[in-house]
């Protein structure tokens, strides 16, 4: 297997794009996430690829980002995209990682956690402080009527954070740095959140969507419908501690 950016195998870029547009719920692919494209092209070099035989297994992607541990975390992923630059205007920066893709036949091998790993390499490599990430939890939209405070909460059997890809990142060193209480907004009519959800939306309130963290939330009188995704914020460091240089330090 082979680990690579999707700038050395352009020839992937509409592979990496299916995999991405399939691996979510048909709504969060029209949520406020502006510049998206832009992953493909003009970011191409912070695209983690993992190629096996020329087939793509996974794919991490990532954009720079001008922000430091000592500021506030970003509001939204559409701030992140937009705002994504290269070369960085200041001095220090991260990379922000957006998406960890495996394809279904290539689950089960640990890919995930090698994107992780590949990204922290990654950020390491163009002299980025680390990796901010806005943490989708893989389970939560089996709790989607519980606060995402109750559900980071939650612990399994052996004591360990219940969710697994939350505890993948807490595994691999990562910090958590808060919640995001709405990563990604999606807006649409009823017609329209029908249509993604083949589902049929016929009074007001809020109604559970499958792959939906959160209820979404209908007007029929207004015949909009609206969904505020939260995630969780972690930050992996690129930053290796020094190595003590005299017997004194150790």
């Amino acid at each position: 297997m082979m680990t690579t950016t999707l700038f050395n195998v352009p020839n992937l870029a509409v592979a990496v794009e299916r995999l991405n547009d399939s691996t979510w719920p048909e709504f969060l692919l029209h949520g406020d996430v502006r510049g998206w494209s832009s992953l493909y092209t003009v970011f191409a070099e912070f695209q983690i690829v993992l190629v096996e035989d020329e087939r793509l297994l996974a794919a991490g992607l990532t954009v720079p980002c001008s922000w430091d541990p000592s500021q506030p975390v970003p509001q939204t992923i559409d701030e992140v995209v937009w705002g994504a630059r290269w070369p960085l205007t200041t001095a220090r920066g991260v990379l922000c990682a957006l998406a960890a893709l495996v394809a279904p036949d290539s689950r089960g091998r640990g890919l995930s956690r090698q994107l992780v790993r590949s990204m922290v390499e990654l950020a390491s490599r163009h002299g980025l402080m680390g990796v901010l990430v806005p943490v989708r939890p893989t389970h939560k939209h089996e709790f989607p009527e519980e606060p995402i405070e109750a559900y980071c909460a939650r612990r399994n059997a052996a004591g360990s954070v219940y969710d697994p890809w939350l505890r993948v990142h807490d595994e691999l060193g990562g910090r958590c740095l808060g919640i995001c209480e709405a990563a990604l907004t999606v807006r649409g009519t009823v017609a329209e959140w029908e249509r993604w959800t083949g589902q049929k939306f016929d009074r007001s309130g809020e109604h559970l969507v499958v792959g939906a963290l959160v209820p979404v939330v209908i007007d029929v009188e207004a015949g909009m419908g609206s969904y505020r995704e939260p995630n969780v914020w972690y930050f992996h460091s690129a930053v290796r501690p020094r190595a003590p240089t005299s017997a004194a330090e150790v």
